[in-house]
């Protein structure tokens, strides 16, 4: 395979991310406007959009956590990189400090499959889905954030080791 075809899938998964993000951020606000509208209009708010959009914000706390590694744009203690004026000691740095996350998240996602193994016989309260789908956010999320540094590291370290960062 070559990298202008690995490219151009990354971009397809980042495009994906994307717009998974605009439609869970979209539901909630419609869900959370027939919510308020329920309430204060009709005196009876659905009870099933609470838990939605609760459920919508699960999903776009995953999709969004891959978007935000692409972008390097997680919360982070650079306080010694930002000492240190070697590229290839920064860049090196960047790279160990990232490396540390995939194995958080490769350890954990065995953990994450088995929540949603476990959780299938149990149903949300309002709208009796199985907290199966619910969880699946986990491994779904943990799956595309590590993608997502599998495009993130080699491209960020670049600039790092170029002095652009």
């Amino acid at each position: 395979m070559t990298i202008e075809r690995l490219l151009k899938i990354d971009k397809g998964i980042e495009w994906v991310q994307t717009a998974l993000s605009i439609l869970l951020f979209t539901a909630i606000l419609v869900l959370g406007s027939i919510q308020v509208v329920g309430r204060y209009v009709l005196a009876s708010a659905p009870p099933w959009t609470e838990e939605a959009m609760r459920f919508c914000g699960i999903y776009l706390t995953f999709v969004g956590s891959s978007l935000t590694v692409r972008a390097d744009a997680h919360v982070s203690v650079d306080l010694l990189i930002g000492f240190i004026k070697n590229n290839r000691i920064r860049a090196m740095l960047f790279v160990v400090a990232r490396m540390i996350c995939v194995v958080f998240l490769i350890l954990f996602l065995p953990a994450s499959v088995d929540l949603v193994r476990r959780s299938t016989s149990f149903l949300s309260a309002s709208m009796q889905i199985p907290y199966s789908y619910v969880y699946l956010a986990a491994p779904l999320g943990i799956i595309m954030m590590l993608c997502s540094y599998a495009s993130a590291i080699p491209r960020l370290s670049k600039k790092y080791r170029e002095g652009e960062l």
